[in-house]
Formats: C-alpha cells, structure tokens, sequence
C-alpha cells in the first residue's frame, strides 16, 4: 500500500473507521453516522419504551457510513460520506483543544457548564417523571 494512502487510513482507523479491503491503490472503510440523542430521548418521551426501541432498530438499519479512498495523481482522493469525516475531524480538533484546556485550568473550571447542565436535565426528568406518577 502506498505511504500516503497507508496513513489516511490510519488517520481514519484512529477515529473509528474500520477497514473493509485495502489493496495496493484502494481502500474501503465502514463506520455509523452518529446516534441522534436528542431524537431518541424525545422518541422515548413520547412513546416510552416502544419509542426508543424502534429507533434503535432504524439507526443500527441505516447508520452505515462507508468511506473509498483511491490514489490519483500520487494524491489520496477520498469518495463516499466525506460529511461525517469533516465532521469528526472538526470534533477531534475541540476535544483535543478541551482536553488541552482541562490540563491547563484544571476539570471543574473547564466543564462546570456542562455539568450543571446535566444537572439541570436530570432535576427536570425527575420531577416530569414525578408530575406523571
């Protein structure tokens, strides 16, 4: 397998892809799109536990992302759902500049608002849940 083409799919294996062939100027990765929680939780909110069920079934039925790379003009071209590897790329970029972060100013400085955050939903379920029973 060619350098180049050798490290992009290293680079994609990194962020979950898994090789499905590879030969010396091809390569096939698969992965999932990524799960939508806010649609399940509401799903689950709506119609409680049938709700959540069927759509866990749709995503395992439709979240398969494939990716083809070639090598073209001694270039990696990439073919396939490129979305979803911008988007990991992008997210790859904050979660190293949080992690970055969290090492500088410490961890409770850094998520303090997204713990309260968790906090808040968690009260606000409870007290739905306690409204309904």
């Amino acid at each position: 397998m060619e350098a180049a083409l050798s490290q992009r799919v290293h680079e994609l294996v990194e962020n979950g892809w898994e090789p499905q062939t590879t030969t010396e100027t091809t390569a096939s990765l698969t992965g999932r799109r990524p799960f939508a929680w806010w649609l399940f939780l509401i799903l689950i909110f709506l119609f409680p536990l049938f709700g959540g069920i069927l759509y866990l079934i749709f995503w395992l039925a439709t979240s398969r992302a494939t990716v083809f790379l070639h090598i073209e003009n001694n270039e990696v071209v990439t073919a396939g759902d490129i979305w979803l590897i911008k988007l990991q790329e992008a997210q790859r970029d904050a979660y190293v500049e949080k992690q970055r972060e969290i090492k500088e100013r410490g961890f409770l400085p850094v998520m303090w608002p997204q713990l309260a955050v968790s906090l808040l939903l968690i009260a606000a379920w409870i007290y739905l849940l306690k409204q309904y029973n």
